[in-house]
């Protein structure tokens, strides 16, 4: 139903960041690890929290996974991974802690189930969400997500309050059932009509290289900064306090995080290549991890918050540049979430396990196991450098006008010359896989390639002989058939884009 006066574009926007904040708040007090106040006593025990913790933490990732795989296997089948399985799983979980208080089932066997149900339920959930947020725009994928983030701590604090019973089970008998509902009133509000919707991976077996090849970098920085958390989580394994000042201090970092994207957007997103952001985020949070045994007490407390803060800030712009992807490569979006997240997420479960393991039988603390990050940090830097050489490229200025490669980018229609220069071939061929792909108009073509030459509409207006409005509404319509929102993000596409 549509409210007088309110674009439905932003009723939509609203709809798809209060449902993407309601499950955020889920998590943090639901689903990761609150709900064992509903157990018998001893559920509390430092071995049960820890067996909770991580199979919790390693069906999380691996439902993703599964959900990637079967969106590549067939996209079309979506039943198994529809927002109402997710609730019946979320619903077992009282049902579970019930028959363990009545002893008709084990504690261990009560906290792994419910572990597995919530890690699965909330993979499910997190991949359908991810294909409602990449129906938007990108930028308005971005705007909806950093919203989210303060949605879901304030949701978060204004339930805190509570008794942790009474917020238990409000959050499984309101909340949650809530959360579904939103989800799938804001699929309704959010039509899919990008064609990496209708894409079936298995006839473009190309594209997902493209995919991975794309989100390569980006993964590398963010599966290392997730590790450098999960080293961090490792003091919460075990105790139920910890544990609650982390999801704390999480939340903290989702609110900090919402107010400084929010306002830095416009200007992240039109002059920052994200993958040039996560070169900058991972060595801050390993630094920051670095400096924490040297202080104690409230210093500490701060630089925990402070890893938070990134590390939310890095996730946000995970749920972005998946988006972002499965827009420029026509893939579909779970496909790449799935296998994006389920990397991040599996990092800082090897984190944590890692870290764990290092404290339980050697018995180190928090300074020897900044040794690990410092680890960490020279991996990624030869990972990252090795990525580097392999696509250096070498390049000289083309010799032929901007125009001749812009109009060779139409050639298949106009019936033109595909002989080019053989300095500069590569940006004419990446111009005319863009026009293939979206179907431009051979007078879009050449403003396409113009344009990923870097220049701007006066130069484009009078190199071809036309107004600079008129340069404008080709612009328009690029961006509208290609889903960009500007010209950086049009480049990027251009780059990115496979040669023919």
């Amino acid at each position: 139903m549509r409210l007088k006066g309110v674009p439905s574009a932003w009723m939509g926007l609203a709809a798809v960041a209060g449902a993407y904040g309601l499950f955020l708040a889920c998590t943090s007090i639901v689903l990761w690890g609150g709900y064992t106040v509903l157990l018998p006593q001893g559920a509390d025990s430092a071995a049960g929290l820890a067996v909770e913790y991580f199979v919790r933490w390693a069906a999380f990732p691996l439902t993703l996974f599964a959900v990637a795989l079967a969106t590549y296997l067939r996209p079309k089948a979506s039943i198994g991974r529809h927002p109402l399985v997710a609730l019946s799983l979320f619903l077992l979980v009282p049902a579970v802690t019930g028959a363990a208080g009545a002893g008709l089932l084990g504690l261990h066997s009560a906290l792994v189930l419910c572990a597995v149900c919530l890690g699965c339920g909330s993979g499910i959930l997190f991949s359908y969400l991810q294909e409602v947020v990449a129906s938007l725009k990108v930028y308005d994928a971005g705007i909806v997500v950093f919203a989210a983030a303060g949605v879901s701590a304030v949701v978060y604090i204004a339930l805190g309050q509570l008794p942790r019973v009474t917020m238990m089970w409000i959050g499984f008998l309101v909340l949650v059932p809530l959360t579904v509902a939103a989800v799938l009133g804001a699929r309704r509000l959010v039509p899919q009509v990008h064609p990496a919707f209708d894409t079936v991976p298995t006839q473009q077996v190309d594209r997902c290289r493209r995919a991975a090849r794309e989100s390569w970098p980006s993964l590398i920085c963010i599966a290392f900064s997730a590790f450098v958390v999960g080293l961090i989580r490792v003091q919460a394994i075990g105790s139920a306090e910890v544990s609650q000042a982390f999801d704390n201090a999480n939340m903290m970092g989702l609110l900090v995080a919402s107010v400084v994207l929010l306002g830095a957007w416009r200007t992240v997103y039109e002059r920052i290549r994200l993958s040039r952001l996560y070169q900058i985020i991972f060595p801050l949070t390993a630094t920051i991890y670095l400096l924490l045994p040297l202080f104690d007490g409230t210093f500490r407390q701060g630089f925990v918050l402070l890893v938070f803060v990134v590390f939310s800030v890095t996730s946000s712009l995970m749920v972005v540049s998946c988006s972002r992807v499965a827009r420029n490569q026509c893939v579909p979006p779970v496909l790449v979430y799935g296998a994006f997240a389920g990397t991040v997420y599996g990092a800082m479960e090897l984190g944590s396990l890692l870290g764990w393991l290092l404290e339980a039988t050697v018995g180190i603390g928090l300074a020897a196991l900044s040794v690990v990050a410092l680890v960490a940090i020279y991996c990624m830097s030869m990972v990252m450098n090795a990525k580097r050489q392999a696509v250096v490229v070498p390049l000289a200025p083309a010799p032929a006008p901007a125009l001749a490669l812009a109009s060779a980018a139409a050639a298949p229609e106009r019936g033109l010359s595909q002989e080019m220069p053989p300095l500069g071939a590569m940006l004419a061929q990446q111009c005319a896989a863009v026009v293939a792909q979206y179907g431009l108009s051979a007078r879009e073509a050449d403003v396409l390639g113009l344009l990923a030459r870097g220049r701007d509409a006066a130069y484009i207006a009078d190199e071809l002989v036309i107004s600079k409005n008129t340069v404008r509404t080709h612009m328009r319509n690029i961006f509208s058939k290609t889903g960009v929102h500007s010209r950086q993000e049009l480049i990027d596409l251009v780059e990115t884009a496979e040669r023919s």
